[in-house]
């Protein structure tokens, strides 16, 4: 399982790399090979590529991502062991999670099938319409991604994104300033206001400002 997991990490697999993620998923379908007999499914869901193993129209979807938040290159050495601690470009999420699912899936006889898609990071962009087919047609969706201190997630926070435009007025800076409207001025009010919606109770303080993105005059400010 160590091994598997260590060629896994090793081949860095950042969402916006194609190429890296194509590499990553033939890995995994070589892992499912040695693992489980036979290889996976390569699918190719809106040019992206998701690997699937098991039944076709499984009534337990076991659902991963192979791709990692980390450009080529963030790690050095991209593996280390120390005691009982490896770590590695995506090995907390989530591919020690993948391999878990992996050698969980031997000798599985009921309808269930382990997907993997390769565009979790960035949103599930292309595949979010896959995920959801698949997962209405399931029993079950076991999404084996860690969680802190062993512990098992039982749910999931949503997301939304939303974009705030904010114009200014020109005016003479000399002759007439009070006709103007400075719009970066303006939107500090707004910005203080939208931080105050992002509380969530069982947080102290809101949640971090990387949250609130403005834009004003053209000019997108990530607050």
């Amino acid at each position: 399982m160590l091994a598997a997991l260590e060629a896994l990490v090793k081949l860095e697999s950042p969402t916006e790399d194609l190429a890296a993620c194509q590499d990553v998923v033939r890995l995994a379908s070589e892992l499912a090979t040695t693992i489980l007999g036979t290889p996976a499914q390569i699918r190719d869901v809106n040019g992206r590529p998701v690997f699937w193993w098991g039944a076709e129209n499984p009534d337990v979807v076991v659902l991963a991502h192979l791709d990692t938040v980390w450009p080529k290159g963030s790690f050095t050495p991209l593996w280390k062991v120390e005691g009982n601690k490896a770590t590695g470009p995506g090995i907390f999420d989530m591919k020690a999670g993948f391999i878990q699912a992996l050698y969980a899936m031997k000798g599985i006889t009921g309808s269930a099938a382990l997907v993997a898609t390769t565009d979790e990071e960035t949103g599930s962009a292309t595949s979010r319409e896959f995920i959801k087919e698949i997962s209405a047609k399931a029993k079950a969706v076991l999404v084996l991604e860690a969680s802190l201190n062993g512990m098992v997630k039982t749910g999931r926070k949503g997301t939304a994104m939303y974009q705030i435009k904010i114009h200014g007025k020109a005016s003479h800076a000399g002759l007439e300033p009070e006709k103007g409207i400075n719009s970066t001025v303006e939107r500090w009010p707004m910005q203080l206001s939208l931080l105050q919606l992002l509380k969530i109770k069982s947080m102290e303080q809101p949640l971090s400002q990387q949250c609130c993105a403005l834009e004003t005059q053209q000019t997108l400010f990530q607050i």
